[in-house]
Order: structure tokens, then sequence, then C-alpha cells
């Protein structure tokens, strides 16, 4: 029986797997690609590898399929991830919905480390019905009371993550994925010269590397340094967050793609392999009733699923 799993999943799966990357993998395509960053380029390059060790039959992983709670979101928790059986399963397409903890909440000031016990007062204080109506109805009173309660004068953001692309992808030919790109890749020119301001930031201050300025939770909310563009941060991460989201994002998608076909036109997990990577069957495949959020994967991570 074939089993299938998100796209993100298999990412994440990727991502437990240390490789020894070989000496004749070492391009993410037939043409090279300045705007990627050194970890995207190895993030492709780790799928690449996986993929050429999984048709030989050796994959070692370092990890499982068991998510720990990132404590990045009100309702996020540790939770096993999932295969499902129905490829037409709507947990497969589903979205996560959720509310990210703010910086100031989730780490101490100047400090990489988790403030734990803050992250979970502030969970606590937003999960109460009367706090949760007002985030959604009445912005105003929230930030009265969020600016009371934590000192904080900006309201938490509301994420949406889709799921999209279990990886069985027999419906998608590499021709139509490899026009993808070639057409992506043909537009980025077209991209940096739409005006001053973008050719400045992407190019000759070389900033297409650092999309993680703004995928980066660690990143994105703090000063850009060595920002010698001429335009302020703010000015700099709307740049960012165009690039990534029209061509780099796009693009690493469907580099995921063009080597899952090109190297294993069909990737059929078996149950003992995701049993050992500690994956749990959907429940709404199996016709139970559904759990919020332990039927969806969900990401949080520096660099982002592609």
């Amino acid at each position: 029986m074939k089993n299938f799993i998100t796209k993100s999943n298999f990412v994440r799966i990727t991502k437990k797997f240390t490789p020894d990357i070989d000496s004749h993998n070492t391009d993410v395509y037939a043409k090279n690609i300045p705007f990627f960053s050194e970890v995207e380029r190895k993030g492709i390059l780790t799928i690449k590898q996986f993929l050429i060790n999984s048709k030989d039959g050796f994959v070692k992983f370092v990890g499982s399929g068991f998510i720990e709670d990132t404590k990045s979101f009100v309702y996020e928790e540790s939770r096993h991830a999932k295969y499902h059986t129905d490829c037409n399963c709507k947990g497969l397409n589903s979205t996560f919905r959720d509310i990210e903890i703010p910086v100031e909440i989730k780490y101490n000031e100047g400090s990489p480390l988790i403030n734990y016990a803050r992250v979970e007062e502030f969970r606590t204080w937003f999960k109460q019905t009367e706090i949760s109506n007002l985030y959604y109805n009445d912005q105003q009173r929230f930030l009265n009371r969020l600016e009371l309660k934590f000192k904080l004068k900006n309201p938490p953001k509301p994420i949406e993550i889709g799921n999209g692309d279990y990886q069985e992808m027999t419906n998608l030919s590499l021709g139509e994925v490899t026009n993808e790109i070639e057409s992506i890749l043909k537009s980025v020119d077209s991209f940096y010269n739409q005006s001053v301001k973008y050719k400045n930031v992407l190019v000759t201050y070389g900033f297409s590397t650092k999309t993680f300025l703004v995928t980066s939770k660690k990143f994105r909310d703090v000063a850009i340094k060595n920002n010698n563009t001429g335009y302020s941060d703010e000015e700099v991460r709307v740049v960012l967050t165009d690039f990534y989201n029209k061509v780099k994002k796009p693009l690493l998608n469907l580099l995921t793609s063009y080597w899952i076909l090109k190297l294993n036109a069909v990737l059929d997990f078996n149950k003992t392999l995701l049993d050992q990577l500690e994956f749990e069957p959907c429940k709404l495949c199996i016709h139970e009733k559904p759990q919020y959020v332990d039927d969806i994967d969900i990401y949080d991570g520096d660099d982002l699923p592609f």
C-alpha cells in the first residue's frame, strides 16, 4: 500500500538525514543560480542526496517525525507528523491557522534563548475567551489589554500555512516543471530592473541571497546589519519579501519537484519506514474524529519549507 506525506514533511525528513554529499552532487540545477544562499543550496543538495541514497536502499536518519513545540504559535504543541493512506485526504491540503508568539515574548531581550515561562504565560492569557474574542473583534481594546499585561503595543500576527503538494507527483511531468523553472529564471533580470531601488537592494548590495532577513523570526524583527543601501530596513524588507514570494520560494519549490521527478518519479514511502520515523497515521484517513493541529502539518523554521 502506498502512503502519502505532505511536501513540507518530505523536506522535514530530508533535514533529519545527514548525507555525505558526493563529488558529483554539486549542482542545484543545470544552470547556476547565484541568488541562493549557502543554506538554500545545501537544502536542495540534501534532497538530491536523499533521493540518490534511497534508490540504493541506504538512508540514515538522525531524527524522527516527532515534531517538537517550537514555542512559536499560541496553539502549537508537540506532535507526531502524519502519513496518509488516501491521496484525496483533506489533511493533505488543509490550512493551518494560528497566532504567532511575539518575539518580545519568546526571547529575552538581547538573548537567543527561549523564555519558556513567558511563552506559556502568553498562551494561557491569549486562550482566555474574553481575550481571544477581543483579538478577533475589537483590536483596539485587545491592544490596550496587551500593553497593560505585557507592555507590548503591536498585536501578534495571524499566520496561515497551506499544506499543498503531497509527495506522489505522477500528475506532473519533468518537462512541465523544467519549463516553469526556466520561465522564472528568464524573468529574474526583469524583476531586478523594475526600479532603481530593486536593482540596488538585490544586485548592487547583494541582498538577493539574504531573504532570511524576512523569512527567519530571528532576523526579521531586528535591525539589518550593514544596510548601506540608502534605504530603510523596512524598505529593504519589502523588496526582499517581494523577491522571496515571487521568485525564490516558487523556484525552491519547483526544484524540489524537479529532483523528485528526475531521480525518483514516485516516492512510495512504505509504512515501515514511516513508523521508524515516528510518523502516525492520519485520523482523517481512517475516519476518526480529527484533532485540531494534530492532523495538520505545520512548519516553523528559520529557513522556510519550499
